[in-house]
């Protein structure tokens, strides 16, 4: 459990940074707004849930971090234009990232242990006589 926690302090730190703190610094560019809102929310939320699942695989929880986060950026600067819209597309968004983190993790995980059988292979020594077809393990 703490290192799953551990795990999730990370990334919600990243995702806190970018939804709590880019627009303390971008208040007065009122064009941003949209563009933030519609992209790098959501790409935060979707780089943020590719990398997490990447070594972990998929986790259903982790993509509830970006909407509870972004609920604390709609109580703190009081930007309630379409919040619960933009909750659900973060989870989603979240979930995707996720989901195709898992797929780039299972692959690996083929990969690695292909990799693993092929290299037990190679480290066993046999002798294979087809006349009655009996496998011997050579001694070294």
């Amino acid at each position: 459990m703490k290192k799953i926690i551990k795990n999730y302090v990370i990334f919600a730190l990243i995702i806190a940074a970018v939804y709590l703190l880019l627009p303390v610094f971008l208040h007065s560019n009122e064009s941003f707004h949209p563009f933030m809102y519609q992209f790098t929310f959501p790409a935060t939320a979707l780089i943020a849930g590719l990398a997490y699942s990447w070594k972990r695989g998929v986790d259903f929880t982790f993509p509830l971090i970006a909407p509870l986060i972004y609920l604390g950026s709609v109580f703190i600067f009081n930007h309630w234009y379409h919040w619960a819209l933009y909750v659900f597309v973060y989870l989603i968004v979240g979930m995707l990232g996720c989901f195709i983190g898992d797929m780039v993790y299972k692959s690996n995980m083929e990969q690695k242990k292909k990799e693993q059988r092929e290299k037990r292979l190679e480290n066993d020594n046999y002798k294979i006589t087809i006349s009655n077809i009996t496998v011997e393990k050579e001694e070294e």
